[in-house]
């Protein structure tokens, strides 16, 4: 068999061998008669060896129908990763498709699901939890008809993977205390943290879908449950919603979290809410000027471009009072930024000295 590249995946449902070939042939882009597919019980003797591309598959039991192992030689052009090729798959064939969620070392893998969507979840092998039989999906972020007895959580060991072991309690902790607030709402990741594309400067973007009847209650007491998870810096209510019968978007920065890991948390209501909805707080210019401030120096690290870092300056400046333009000397240029902050309400004070911390440790 020639040099390739490696892929292992997990399918639940029926699958016909003539249908995984033409399925891997089409996300491949070869002819399906350059695609080896091959049960346990193969014949050596006629297998087509130097096939482009070829798979064995087996049957698993439990929470998995069947097991593939795909051999992608170098024959084929440009092929895709593991996840494009999951969600080609399972498009093609109607199917979930779970894949490995590398490099973590635990039970994390991606389910790729026909809509394209990819789910995080906790897959565990067979053997592993004692009274089960088979494979084992033991946790999904988001709820998934095809495990229906999977538990809905996020998979902190892999969102905290590369970020520190302190991150991924901390997002338990939040967590916890929301769905504490609130039994019956739904938390999801948003934003980077729910794919792969996330790094030490992400926010947390969590969506709060709550029942109607309690979407005035959840809103007015966030703040106090996620306080009693992780001290809150400052708290805040985007005044875009807040004539918005059914939504409300709150922002939090923690006292025990770098200040790149604040908390957009996004409060919508499932069903119609009942009552009155209060604002859920206000939105201090001060204290939104220093989160211009810090997603600066996050453009700056992540290497954005200069107009993309100047708009945040400025656009922070305007909120408190500074006219001058951004110099470009980002570090002197936020830092003057933090100053104006402060001295427009010295209630900002604690938030603005983190802030030059940062600028420090970040900027030099």
């Amino acid at each position: 068999m020639s040099v390739g590249t490696g892929h292992g995946f997990r399918v639940v449902g029926e699958l016909e061998p003539e249908a995984l070939a033409v399925a891997l042939a089409g996300c491949l882009g070869v002819p399906t008669a350059d695609v080896e597919v091959a049960g346990e019980e193969y014949d050596p003797e006629t297998r087509h060896w130097d096939a482009a591309v070829s798979c064995d598959y087996a049957a698993a039991d439990g929470d998995v129908s069947w097991v593939l192992e795909v051999h992608v030689t170098e024959r084929v052009v440009a092929p895709p990763g593991s996840r494009e090729l999951a969600l080609g798959l399972a498009a093609a064939l109607g199917r979930v498709v779970v894949y490995e969620a590398q490099p973590y070392q635990s039970a994390a893998c991606w389910v790729a699901v026909p809509d394209g969507r990819t789910v995080r979840g906790r897959l565990y092998d067979p053997g592993y939890v004692a009274g089960r039989e088979g494979f084992v999906m033991d946790t999904v972020e988001s709820p998934l008809p095809s495990f229906p007895g999977a538990r809905t959580d996020f998979i902190y060991e892999a969102v905290s993977f590369g970020q520190g072991w302190d991150f991924g309690e901390a997002l338990r902790a939040l967590a916890s205390a929301l769905r504490s607030r609130c039994p019956g709402g739904r938390l999801e990741l948003r934003g980077s943290l729910a794919g792969d594309a996330y790094d030490r400067y992400s926010d947390i973007d969590l969506l709060w879908t709550v029942p109607g009847e309690r979407f005035a209650a959840a809103v007015a007491g966030a703040g106090e449950a996620l306080a009693g998870a992780c001290p809150l810096l400052t708290a805040r209510s985007d005044p875009e919603f807040h004539d918005a019968p059914d939504r409300r978007l709150l922002t939090y920065f923690f006292r025990g979290l770098p200040l790149f890991r604040r908390l957009d948390l996004d409060v919508r209501a499932g069903t119609p809410p009942v009552g009155p909805v209060p604002a859920g707080g206000g939105w201090p210019l001060a204290v939104s000027a220093l989160a211009n401030a810090v997603g600066a120096v996050k453009a700056v690290r992540r290497g954005r471009d200069a107009e993309t870092v100047r708009g945040l300056v400025e656009r922070g400046g305007a909120r408190v009072g500074v006219r001058e333009a951004a110099s470009g000397r980002w570090a002197d240029d936020i830092a003057r930024l933090v100053d104006a902050a402060e001295r427009a309400d010295p209630r900002a004070r604690e938030l603005a000295g983190r802030v030059r911390e940062l600028v420090t440790a970040e900027l030099g």
